[in-house]
């Protein structure tokens, strides 16, 4: 994304060479402000309007400064037609950032511009705009009457209509028009809207059309006369032969890089922390190889809501450990973390992500719509305990008290139907509430193999079929957990994983395990 780097503007004309027209009759002022504040330019771009121009036709590549002047009072026009057009009072242009965190006002039209222009607000929690960024336009209608709404608008009008600049896939800002009116955007108004902010962009990005023209190289120039081929040939030397094998058959180089990977991969695992008051959460990775195959993350979302997710290999653990699993995890959490900035439902969230690592590989989603891995993603409001869980693949799951303990059923599949997919996504859907003094616990397929490390003789299950003898020993093992975990809490323990840690201590490290708890403090 976009955009808009630090400039130093060539121009040097004072605002004071300029003479400054009033706003256009058929405009509604804010009632809040006089006449006489008004700095808006109709006519002839002031110095400041220059200076925005030019910083914010950076996302479009500007190559020449000497157009800033006229692209101002180009985009100024395009701005009076458009509040003209939509029925509002104003209009304001902010342009992203390089690091796409901020978004800066760079054009003003129906409003003093003096204070507004080059003026920032972070992106992190600005709603409208994030929804405009993803679905294209977002309206806010009634912004008075409704105290309580999930989302603003970057200026105090009653109604407001904000258009994405460059569209969803690479967004460099945002187009609000503001009205005064509990006004209702209807189809008309909303393609005028978008018509203006096809035009600013066609704009900017024809300030990047230079005429001067493109030097010519002669061939005779760029290509020596006296080449010496024999001398090439000479210079030519075979490939070093290959590392020689150390401990194992495997090169040193390769253990260096699993070294640095499992490095990195410890760097960027959260820590244990409180998300918010009476919240408390902590995660463990234990590999008995150098690279895990799992991962965690937890944040707290712009709206408040605490969020959860975890990732771990597919079906079956592969001894030898997969790279191509790996790197396809290390796809999935990237895809996660860059789409948690804006609205979604946990469902919505898994869906993005496997349509990301579809497109980085096609061999990450089966013809049946399974991934190689399995993800869990989940939603908890902080204030009331309720949790929304979506997920695909194989976990275990508890909620456990010192009461006692409880399984969370993820439920059947839920079919989802998602465009790029040859079937049915399976993915679980499940809704669930934690009461004070609860805690939730995920952990890997089959509870991480503790029930194939065993407890107690094989003879007490000899005599069931396989089948039977495997839920015989999922049933045990979830009794064994939840109840070191209920005795913990009993106890007072603070942290539900250090009690499974020491039920795991005395168990062979046969497989990776992965497990995560968030723990609702008792208010006691």
């Amino acid at each position: 994304m976009g955009l808009a780097s630090r400039f130093t503007p060539h121009s040097s004309k004072r605002a004071d060479d300029f003479v400054i027209t009033p706003p256009p009759s058929y405009l509604k002022l804010h009632p809040a402000e006089s006449e006489t504040d008004f700095t808006i330019q109709a006519g002839v771009a002031t110095d400041q309007q220059i200076k925005q121009t030019e910083l914010a036709a950076q996302a479009a590549g500007i190559l020449r400064d000497s157009i800033a002047k006229q692209g101002s009072e180009q985009i100024n026009q395009i701005l009076a037609d458009a509040v003209l057009a939509t029925g509002s009072v104003s209009a304001v242009i902010y342009m992203l950032d390089e690091a796409t965190e901020v978004l800066t006002t760079r054009f003003v039209f129906g409003m003093p511009a003096r204070d507004r222009l080059g003026a920032a607000r972070p992106l992190r929690g600005a709603r409208g705009d994030l929804e405009a960024m993803v679905q294209g336009s977002h309206t806010i209608e009634g912004l008075a009457a409704s105290s309580v709404s999930q989302t603003s608008a970057p200026e105090s009008f009653t109604s407001a209509h904000c258009i994405c600049l460059g569209g969803t896939d690479l967004p460099i800002g945002t187009m609000w028009f503001f009205s005064n009116e509990p006004a209702t955007y209807d189809d008309q108004t909303k393609a005028a809207a978008r018509l203006a902010a096809a035009n600013v962009c066609q704009l900017l990005v024809s300030f990047n059309h230079t005429d001067a023209p493109v030097p010519e190289q002669r061939l005779d120039d760029a290509v020596e006369t006296d080449f010496d081929v024999e001398q090439f040939v000479e210079a030519m030397e075979p490939l070093p032969p290959c590392a020689p094998a150390i401990g194992g058959g495997v090169p040193f180089e390769t253990k260096d890089w699993s070294h640095q990977i499992a490095d990195w991969q410890f760097d960027t695992l959260p820590v244990g922390s409180r998300l918010a008051p009476g919240w408390a959460i902590d995660g463990m990775v234990e590999s008995p190889l150098s690279v895990a195959q799992s991962w965690h993350h937890w944040d707290v979302l712009p709206d408040g809501v605490l969020a959860l997710s975890m990732c771990q290999f597919g079906h079956d653990w592969n001894p030898a450990g997969n790279l191509v699993d790996t790197l396809d995890a290390t796809v999935a959490r990237a895809a996660l973390q860059a789409h948690m900035g804006y609205r979604h439902t946990p469902q919505d969230a898994l869906v993005r992500i496997l349509h990301s690592m579809l497109q980085v590989r096609d061999g990450a989603i089966d013809e049946s719509g399974c991934p190689n891995l399995s993800l869990l993603y989940a939603h908890v409001d902080p204030e009331t305990g309720h949790a929304v869980i979506s997920s695909i693949g194989q976990w275990s799951s508890l909620i456990v008290s010192k009461q006692g303990y409880r399984p969370l059923g993820l439920g059947r599949t839920s079919g989802s139907v998602s465009e790029g997919f040859p079937a049915e996504l399976p993915i679980m859907n499940h809704e669930t509430t934690l009461l004070a003094g609860e805690a939730l616990l995920v952990t890997g397929a089959e509870w991480m193999g503790m029930g194939e490390a065993g407890r107690g003789p094989e003879s007490s299950r000899a005599v069931l079929p396989r089948s039977d003898a495997r839920h015989h020993d999922r049933e045990s093992t979830q009794h064994q957990v939840g109840a070191a975990l209920k005795q913990a809490l009993s106890e007072g323990e603070r942290s539900p994983l250090a009690a499974l840690r020491r039920f795991t201590a005395s168990l062979p490290l046969t497989q990776e395990r992965s497990a995560v708890a968030l723990l609702r403090e008792s208010t006691r």
